[in-house]
């Protein structure tokens, strides 16, 4: 989802779209921006948040802390260093005609401070943010997950009526997002999705629950997404309605991904076996690979649809491609947060 969504972004425009490139206006790619947008990193921060429950089941609390820093702060760090500083200086020039050298722009990049998004060639964390956020998360909840962990009588969330979970996931994250904006990124709210994934989504009966509901909650959630298309198409965005659907979308989002998920992608194969361990560098990689790709495919004369499927389709492989190079060269695969191929058990 990551190719198609962000190669959407390079056609959209105005509120609060933007990209590092821009191609020209394609509105029925912004039906993709709004279907995902809502609900889209909030799931990922939730499957973090369980990720990290059986993480501590499995690791001391110093383990655990070694990890997240050594697969989250590095590749952040890193990142911020060597990667993201690409995707701002495409943008300077893109835009602002910037003529200095990738080089020469590496300075503007840690000094020109605006909204940090990049989009006008200043300072940005990029797409790793979500890193950076997870990181935090990950240490600043330690205590309180460890003690959760080692509960031996945990709360039975499985006992909550369906209804009062819909209800009060969404009532909380309606406050959460209204409380200490950074950077367009709501750092409360994508918390309580951390906590959430952390302990509702790792209790096998709430699982199991959730299962039983899926046409329910998916019918919730598609529901939400079309209530949102609609409004947009009709131009009836009143303010409080349009943040109380993405809110309603936010968390029928998450609960209906996570039951028809569980309910029909619990398998392995070929697919699953390469791209689990994969996800997480390709991540890290994605967005610079896209702006670079954008940057040369939308100056090239043609339907705008053409240019977008382009770009989506090129950028994943070359990413790929990057993927398999940075799992083969220890330095890199160590600042892309890759773990070290696991050594054959001697006989």
């Amino acid at each position: 989802m990551l190719f198609p969504f962000h190669a959407a972004m390079c056609f959209l425009s105005g509120g609060y779209y933007g990209f590092y490139v821009y191609g020209g206006e394609l509105p029925a790619l912004r039906y993709i921006d709004l279907a995902v947008y809502p609900w889209w990193m909030s799931l990922l921060f939730a499957l973090a948040g369980a990720s990290s429950f059986f993480a501590l089941q499995k690791r001391t609390a110093v383990l655990y802390a070694k990890e997240r820093a050594l697969r989250l702060l590095v590749p952040f760090v890193s990142g911020l260093l060597l990667w993201i500083p690409i995707q701002s200086f495409l943008a300077d020039v893109f835009y602002n005609d910037y003529q200095g050298n990738y080089f020469e722009h590496y300075s503007v990049f840690f000094t020109k401070w605006t909204y940090l998004t990049g989009y006008d060639g200043g300072f940005t964390p990029g797409h790793l943010w979500f890193i950076l956020f997870l990181y935090i998360y990950s240490m600043v909840f330690l205590p309180l997950n460890l003690w959760h962990v080692k509960c031996e009588k945990k709360p039975e969330f499985s006992e909550i009526p369906l209804f009062a979970l819909i209800a009060g996931g969404f009532v909380l994250l309606s406050i959460s997002g209204l409380i200490a904006n950074v950077g367009g990124k709501g750092v409360p709210e994508f918390a309580l999705c951390f906590l959430f994934g952390f302990f509702l989504f790792t209790d096998d009966k709430l699982i199991e629950k959730l299962k039983k509901n899926r046409v329910t909650l998916a019918v919730l959630w598609l529901a939400m997404i079309m209530i949102r298309c609609i409004m947009w198409k009709a131009g009836t965005e009143n303010e409080i309605f349009w943040y109380l659907d993405f809110r309603a979308l936010e968390w029928t989002g998450i609960l209906g991904a996570i039951s028809v998920g569980a309910s029909f992608l619990d398998f392995k194969n070929k697919f699953t076996d390469y791209f689990s361990p994969a996800c997480f560098p390709i991540y890290w990689l994605h967005q610079t690979v896209l702006a670079a790709v954008a940057f040369f495919i939308v100056k090239i004369p043609g339907f705008l649809f053409i240019q977008y499927l382009l770009i989506a389709a090129i950028s994943f492989a070359v990413t790929v491609g990057l993927y398999e190079i940075c799992k083969r060269v220890p330095p890199l695969r160590f600042i892309t947060g890759i773990k070290s191929p696991k050594k054959p058990a001697v006989k």
